[in-house]
């Protein structure tokens, strides 16, 4: 099943699925036929995990087996974020053996290949082989949905929950760096495409992300927030943060280097010591 997806009727129709209604907002997507949708050059396998795309946007996600022999091993299957030997090996035959889905939800529906009983809203775990290449502090398909970024479904209202923290601090900070264009207000790098967005934050100049005034904010690209300070570069040095930045730098090394941006050599010394 697949919610809120614009436009999408043609897609669904190509991998089987039939169209549903959509409207704006955070997508929530299960049911994807993984080897349709990769064969229609839709799946894409990335640094942090496997993306599917339409109409240029890009939708972070994994796959898992839809029907696998629950009764038979007494376990449910675990999920996929890279191409690891066991995926790599099918894609290599050209051929599932079995059939993967694509989503992004936190729980999904499986079918036991041999009795055919449904198993509803079930939480799967992390494959070990992709945790050795991603790890990310993620263990199950709830620790994934919970990193995806939901802005979209923020409410408008700001709100402040019992500990302190700003309620829809995810739309504060994409209305802000909408407002600068995502533009890096340190080297003045902007995006060169719409999916690469992910790599400018909002920073917090006084170190406090309950202080939402403009005045303490800034639009940062990745590169430029990592370096800001010593605390920044220690919370940066996170697997899934390393990956993003060297994903950034790979993009976007022409355009620092034509800028001069400050950290560029700073971060190809670290990365080769």
């Amino acid at each position: 099943m697949l919610y809120q997806f614009d436009k999408l009727s043609k897609k669904l129709d190509e991998w089987g699925f039939p169209s549903l209604k959509s409207s704006s907002g955070f997508r929530i997507i299960k049911g994807i036929d993984f080897e349709k949708a990769y064969k229609a050059g839709s799946i894409s396998f990335e640094d942090d995990g496997i993306y599917l795309e339409y109409e240029g946007k890009k939708y972070r996600g994994y796959m898992f087996i839809k029907e696998p022999y629950i009764s038979t091993y007494g376990s449910y299957p675990k999920f996929h974020l890279t191409r690891c030997h066991i995926i790599r090996k099918f894609i290599e035959e050209g051929k599932f053996k079995e059939r993967y889905e694509w989503s992004n939800s936190n729980v999904n529906d499986l079918i036991d290949k041999t009795t055919r009983k449904e198993y509803k809203d079930q939480v799967l775990v992390y494959c070990g082989y992709c945790k050795r290449e991603i790890f990310d502090s993620i263990e199950t398909t709830e620790d994934f949905f919970d990193k995806l970024d939901k802005s979209d479904i923020e409410k408008n209202n700001i709100e402040v929950d019992i500990f302190g923290y700003v309620r829809g601090k995810e739309k504060i900070s994409k209305d802000y760096r909408e407002k600068r264009n995502y533009t890096c207000e340190s080297c003045g790098i902007a995006p060169k495409a719409a999916i690469h967005r992910r790599y400018w934050h909002t920073h917090h100049i006084d170190g406090d992300k309950t202080n939402n005034k403009e005045s303490n904010l800034q639009c940062l690209c990745i590169l430029c927030h990592c370096y800001k300070d010593p605390r920044h570069e220690e919370n940066f040095n996170k697997n899934r943060m390393k990956i993003e930045l060297k994903s950034f730098i790979k993009i976007y090394r022409d355009e620092l280097i034509k800028i001069q941006n400050p950290f560029l050599k700073k971060y190809d010394y670290e990365s080769q010591s």
